[in-house]
């Protein structure tokens, strides 16, 4: 079912490779939702604190999360430095999306939590050569690894999604740029 979970970015030269194929049949490799509540947490925590640092894409500070996302999403890694952001941010999507099977409200409340630090970890971001490839990072990561399908399939929780994405595509274009309203009509394309 996740054989999806890549293609996006495996095609062509994009480097990412999933050599598991994602959790067998979208269950988080039979994680409990409360151990996969905490890991979804802690890694929000690291993955903002990483990207506010400076750090993204430097090749080595990104192994932590990566070990949590592939805890359950067996499989997942990144072969190029300028692939991390997207890997990690996706696979947490991802993470999130499968706890939002079991509790659709609580799992658009991590999504909004994950999106509004995000969007406050890049613009706590200094350097204006690292925070544009950093968005671009983000996005693409919610938008070729992040697979909507493994998420609730609840109509509200879906549109507190939707939401959530906006604000952050909002953050890293700015309110009403091109790149923004594109954005935004891939939300709701895939998740409504």
């Amino acid at each position: 079912m996740l054989k999806s979970f890549f293609d996006g970015l495996t095609s062509g030269s994009q480097g990412l490779q999933s050599q598991g194929g994602g959790a067998e049949g979208g269950n988080s490799k039979g994680a409990t939702p409360a151990q996969l509540r905490a890991d979804i947490y802690t890694c929000i925590d690291q993955i903002s604190v990483w990207i506010a640092s400076g750090k993204a894409e430097n090749g080595i500070d990104y192994r932590n999360s990566l070990a949590i996302i592939e805890k359950h999403f067996p499989g997942t890694q990144v072969n190029r430095t300028t692939d991390e952001v997207s890997v990690l941010v996706g696979g947490l999507a991802n993470m999130i999306f499968e706890f939002s099977k079991t509790d659709g409200i609580s799992g658009a409340m991590a999504f909004r939590t994950f999106t509004d630090k995000l969007a406050a970890a890049l613009n706590a971001v200094e350097d204006k050569h690292t925070k544009m490839p950093v968005g671009d990072g983000i996005i693409r990561g919610l938008n070729q690894v992040a697979d909507p399908a493994i998420a609730t399939r609840e109509f509200a929780p879906r549109v507190q999604i939707v939401g959530s994405l906006k604000n952050l595509t909002a953050a890293v274009y700015g309110k009403g740029s091109a790149e923004a309203r594109n954005a935004d009509v891939v939300w709701q394309s895939r998740f409504i």
